[in-house]
């Protein structure tokens, strides 16, 4: 359950947090909180509560009712679908600046994922009233979130699509570079740092390919130079080589 800042976690973090909790000043370019004006983004942070989550907390839980949204504020949380047996699949990963929770406070439905903390999470936590008055106060913001979900749906369809149309390779190659495209940082060597401790089974999933074809295609991809790889850390060395063996997001 998540508690009221600046609280700690009664238990220490089994991963680090993605990025810094506090540090508000920079906001990953993809993410929906940096497409809003100053304005809109200091109310939505303004419209809720402060919390923060332990390694393994769940944000919200596939089935529930969606009484709240999270905007993320450092961290990285992990979205996963459980199927009938019980078995999950990683379908997102979600860092500092995106919303999680929304489409069931939009739509009120059940919630259709789960959403688990990846290592310390920090967040805003929104109730559907607070999130209804921001919307009716700047209905420019409420445009940008609802592009932003679809965005989210076209991306899915199409991941979903291109493992029917695409190899294994290309696949990866896009969650690699969609994640650094959306949410690396600059390393001092020139390399594009992914600030997300992704294991390689959960890069795998992303990519729907098999755990042991991923590891063969990073290990492919740090032979040719283009990533070069830590414990559950990566670094782009070469953005034009992934963009140009990726499968690309014309398909619909």
């Amino acid at each position: 359950m998540p508690i009221p800042l600046p609280a700690h976690s009664a238990r220490p973090p089994l991963r680090k947090p993605a990025v810094a909790l506090t540090d508000r000043g920079r906001w990953p370019k993809r993410s929906l909180v940096a497409l809003l004006t100053d304005d809109e983004r200091a109310a939505l942070l303004a419209a809720g509560t402060g919390v923060q989550f332990g390694d393994d907390d769940i944000l919200v839980l596939q089935g529930d009712v969606g009484e709240s949204l999270y905007v993320l504020t450092g961290g990285m949380v992990k979205v996963t679908v459980a199927s009938e047996t019980g078995t999950e699949t990683t379908l997102a990963v979600r860092s500092r600046g995106d919303l999680i929770g929304e489409f069931a406070v939009l739509d009120g439905m059940p919630r259709t994922a789960t959403a688990r903390a990846v290592g310390t999470v920090g967040a805003v936590r929104i109730s559907r009233a607070a999130f209804a008055a921001f919307g009716q106060r700047y209905p420019a913001a409420l445009a940008t979130i609802t592009r932003s979900l679809v965005a989210k749906m076209r991306g899915a369809t199409e991941r979903h699509a291109a493992e029917r149309t695409w190899g294994a390779k290309e696949r990866l190659a896009q969650v690699i570079y969609e994640l650094a495209e959306g949410y690396g940082e600059p390393a001092a060597d020139g390399a594009v740092l992914i600030p997300l401790p992704l294991t390689q089974l959960e890069l795998g999933e992303l990519a729907g390919v098999a755990v042991s074809t991923t590891e063969r295609i990073l290990s492919e991809l740090r032979k040719d130079g283009v990533i070069a790889t830590g414990y559950r850390e990566i670094a782009v060395r070469n953005m034009e080589f992934l963009a140009a063996i990726r499968f690309h997001n014309e398909m619909l």
